[in-house]
Order: C-alpha cells, then sequence, then structure tokens
C-alpha cells in the first residue's frame, strides 16, 4: 500500500513538473505581469504586457497616464510602444528583473498650464502621492521603511526590479498648451523629438534626485524650425533648481510672442531666430545668458512705451546698428533676479551697437543734424537727453 501511495506522489510530481516545463512562459507571464500591475498607480493604464523570454524582452503596448482633473486633454502621457531587454537575477521572477535599455516610440507629452497658474506635471505629482498608503512616521522608522515599499512579502520594489539609469526616445511629441498669458489658450508643439533620458532614483525608489536630457526637436512640426537641448534638474530643491542650454536653428518667433512680449518695447510682425539660449536656475534665482540672431524681421515701437517717441526715430537704425556682417540682426541679453520678477539686461555685443548708435545721434545733435527746424530744442539739449537714454541702457549690468 505504501509502495503504491509512493509511485502515485512520483507520478504527481512528474505531471506537474512536465506542466511547469510546458507551460513555464504562461506561468514566467502571469507572475510578472500581475507584479507589474500591482505597482501602477490608478492613473495609470497599460494595455498590455507581453514578455518575449526567447530574446529576453518585454514590450508594454498602449502605455497612458490619466490627466488630472480640469485639464482638457484626457491623457498626460501617451505612449505607444515601451521595449526594453531584461534579465532576471535568479531562477524565479520573484527574485526581481534588471531592465535593460528602454527605448520609448511615439511618446505624446501633454503639459499644459491653466488659468489659475497650474500645471499638470505637478497636479499629477500630488495625486500619486495621495494615492500611497499613509502610515505614522513612528512605524516607518520603527521598521526602516515605508508600507507602501513592500511589494511582494518582505520584498520591495528595489529588490524585485533594478531599473536603468539611461533611457532612449524615438519620435515624440511634446504638447504645450498655456492658458495663463492671455484668455485665448496658446499651444506651441515640439515634434519628431529624438533624445536620451537619465534618471536618478533615491533607494527606495520612491523619489527622483536628478534628471538629464540632451535631444532634438522640430517646433511645430516644422523640420525647418529645430530646437537641439541638454538640460539638468535637481527636483529635490524647495525651488526650482535646473541648468539647461538650447540651440536654435531657424525658428518662427511669433510663436513665442505672449513671453517675449510683455518685455519688449517692439511690436513684430515678422521674423526668425536662431541661437543660444542658456537657462540656469538655483532655488529660484535665475542667470541667463542669451545671443539671438535675427532674420525677417519686421517690426515696430509700441504705443505709449517709455522714450517711444525717441525710438521711433530710430528703428531704421537699430537694424543697422545690430546687423553683422553675415547681414543678421545679432542681439543678446541676459536674465537676472528671482522667477517672479526677472530683470533684463543687454549683453556685451547689444553695448557696443548702442554704444555706437549714441556717438553717431549724440554727434548729430550737437551739428544741428537731427533736429527738426524750428524744434523747441537745442542740440545740446537733445544730445543731453541722448546721453542720459544710453547711459540708463548701456550701464545696467
Amino acid at each position: 500500500m505504501i509502495k503504491r501511495i509512493l509511485i502515485f506522489i512520483i507520478i504527481i510530481i512528474a505531471i506537474a513538473t512536465a506542466a511547469i516545463f510546458i507551460y513555464r512562459y504562461q506561468i514566467f507571464q502571469y507572475s510578472a505581469e500581475t507584479i507589474i500591475r500591482k505597482l501602477l498607480p490608478d492613473c495609470i493604464r497599460i494595455d498590455k504586457i507581453n514578455f518575449d523570454i526567447k530574446n529576453n524582452r518585454v514590450i508594454l503596448t498602449d502605455f497612458k497616464i490619466i490627466n488630472p482633473d480640469d485639464f482638457s486633454n484626457q491623457y498626460l502621457l501617451e505612449i505607444e510602444n515601451i521595449t526594453c531587454g531584461y534579465r532576471t537575477k535568479g531562477g524565479n521572477i520573484l527574485d526581481g528583473l534588471e531592465i535593460l535599455e528602454p527605448s520609448f516610440k511615439h511618446l505624446t507629452l501633454n503639459i499644459e498650464r491653466l488659468a489659475d497658474g497650474r500645471l499638470n506635471l505637478e497636479e499629477i505629482k500630488k495625486y500619486i502621492e495621495r494615492q500611497a498608503p499613509k502610515e505614522t512616521a513612528a512605524a516607518q522608522e520603527a521598521r526602516g521603511e515605508s508600507a507602501h515599499s513592500k511589494i511582494v512579502g518582505d520584498k520591495t520594489l528595489p529588490d524585485i526590479l533594478k531599473l536603468p539609469q539611461v533611457f532612449s526616445l524615438k519620435d515624440g511629441t511634446v504638447i504645450f498648451i498655456d492658458r495663463l498669458p492671455y484668455t485665448k489658450p496658446h499651444m506651441i508643439t515640439f515634434e519628431n523629438i529624438d533624445a536620451k533620458l537619465g534618471l536618478k532614483l533615491n533607494a527606495s525608489y520612491t523619489a527622483l534626485l536628478y534628471l538629464t536630457s540632451t535631444g532634438k526637436g522640430d517646433v511645430n512640426g516644422d523640420r525647418n524650425e529645430v530646437v537641439t537641448w541638454d538640460i539638468s534638474l535637481t527636483p529635490t530643491t524647495p525651488k526650482l533648481t535646473m541648468s539647461s542650454r538650447f540651440e536654435v536653428y531657424n525658428v518662427d518667433m511669433i510663436s513665442f510672442e505672449p513671453y517675449y512680449d510683455k518685455y519688449s518695447p517692439f511690436v513684430f510682425k515678422t521674423g526668425r531666430f536662431s541661437g543660444t539660449l542658456i537657462f540656469d536656475f538655483d532655488n529660484g534665482n535665475i542667470g541667463s545668458t542669451n545671443e539671438v540672431h535675427l532674420a525677417d524681421v519686421k517690426f515696430w515701437i509700441k504705443k505709449g512705451y517709455e522714450n517711444a517717441q525717441f525710438w521711433e526715430t530710430t528703428v531704421p537704425d537699430l537694424a543697422k546698428y545690430f546687423t553683422s556682417s553675415f547681414g543678421e540682426i545679432v542681439f543678446d541679453f541676459k536674465i537676472k533676479g528671482q522667477m517672479s520678477n526677472p530683470k533684463f539686461y543687454l549683453g556685451p555685443i547689444s553695448k557696443q551697437a548702442l554704444t555706437s548708435m549714441a556717438i553717431d545721434k549724440i554727434s548729430s545733435a550737437i551739428s544741428g543734424q537731427d533736429s527738426a527746424p524750428g524744434a523747441p530744442k537745442s542740440g545740446i539739449e537733445k544730445a543731453k537727453e541722448y546721453i542720459d537714454l544710453f547711459k540708463g541702457l548701456i550701464n545696467k549690468k
């Protein structure tokens, strides 16, 4: 009797072993997919998670992050395909996975700022934080980690999943809808994006410590309007801390009118710009150095602008003094101070152009060439006005 029982047990084990071997792919798929879906916040959707075990690849199809309430698009982020290699840390999926060379294909990021200043990128972070289980600080300290970091048994997310620090992005799109500058929403898109993203997380994968990005894209989908960038962001500081450099080629400046119009004494009808834009932020303080080359520019002075009468008589001269030997208008400027109240200053190229212009204007005023017949002011008086005006512009640091 005992012999028969032993034989029966051996047969059952053999059948179970064969079944596990035959269905090992399905078991792996189910185990891995169950774990991944368990990690997802409520705002994230994934249509399919497929493991190609023979080639050690995993493909996430139709990855989406739902936009917070009050924002126009249904999704904040959509990715058609996320493909990456992987290897298991042991013989079982529960021993953990190491993700290798992840690649995003056909990514669309919808960034939106509401009229009250709220940004969906900030609101989604708050939403995810609210979804995390709460517990007392004492309980966290006693255990040495937060409860929501437990994934399977005593294993935490870093125990199960080892993430890479570099991601590649192909054929991406960023859509920025801004409702703050004007009552009418303003939209800018960056399309055909190819980029590298670098992410550094803390030990428990619960916070982003550092972000870098290098890449290129086309403004509003026009392949003749190209922007390249090199960005590094430290999100752990109380206020924005970021270093960024943009190289801009042949971009229609009218697309960015809501952002420069407030500070510009000119109204631009047409114009394209190229050049280097550098924006560095240190805990909310901005330090920016920029050199812009303008082409195909048509502009006039804003009505009611300070010293508008003077500038109206010198618009033709402005183009002459700021034009380089290559026929482009070159203008450089700096931005300093708090982000809430930035100050704009002329750069060395612009100061040199204004200095040359000042010398000619003052000389013309003194000689009487810059005064209309019967003008109430003498050449000397007009020259003094020019001196005061140019001194105020050129002496700003």
